[in-house]
Formats: C-alpha cells, structure tokens, sequence
C-alpha cells in the first residue's frame, strides 16, 4: 500500500465533496418531477445522503492552503428524460465506488484512520446491501 500525501488527500477531499455536492444537488432537483414513485424515493433519500457525505469530505479535508482554484464536478445532464436521468445517476453511482475503492487502497488507517472512516461511511451508504 502507498500513503497518501497530504496534497493527494486534499485533492481527494476536494473532488469527492464535489462529486457528492453534484449529486445532492442534482437528485434534490429531480424528486418533485420524478414520475415513478420508487425512483422518487430513491433520489429523495440519496439525495439526503449525498449532502451529509459533502459535509463529511468537506469536514476532512487537511487546512493546508493550496494556490489553485478547486476542482469541481462535472455538470448534471440537461435531460427531463427518466430513463436517461437513471442511467446517469447509475453511471455516477458506479465511478464514485470505483473511486473509494481506489482511495482505500491508499489509505493507511493506523496513519489517517479519519479518512479510512469516511471512506467507510460513503461506501457503505453507496454499496447495495
């Protein structure tokens, strides 16, 4: 395993606090057009979840100032579409574990066991029981 350096967990930080920002905000918008009652739900309670794990990247985030602007996440799709605003939240759905994965494997939890706990909140809130 490689530790992660402190720039590496702030860009980590960063990218996934916009990820989930993105998705509260964009689940949040589609609940009250959603016609399917079961995606409804779906996106309402994702979208609870996504904005609690923000605050929980944006909590962990080291206060090492960087030059820089930060990175933010890529727009949400401009569709009314159901069936395409699903398979979008499926497809982000599925980088964002890609990405914790990818995170944990760096993560030392005796060294950052902060981190390695946030990680293990999001990923079990993301992960189909």
């Amino acid at each position: 395993m490689s530790s992660l350096a402190i720039t590496d967990l702030i860009d980590l930080c960063e990218r996934m606090q916009a990820e989930e920002q993105l998705l509260f905000e964009t689940l949040g918008s589609w609940v009250p057009d959603e016609p399917d009652p079961d995606r409804q739900r779906r996106y309402a309670t994702a979208a609870h979840r996504h904005a609690w794990h923000a605050e929980l990247w944006g909590a962990r985030r080291p206060a090492v100032p960087l030059d820089g602007p930060a990175r933010v996440a890529d727009r949400a799709p401009g569709t009314s579409d159901p069936a395409e605003r699903a398979a979008w939240y499926d497809a982000r759905l599925a980088a964002l574990v890609t990405a914790l994965q990818e995170a944990a494997g760096r993560v030392d939890p005796v060294l950052d066991p902060g981190t390695q706990r946030v990680i293990d909140l999001v990923a079990a809130d993301l992960t189909p029981a």
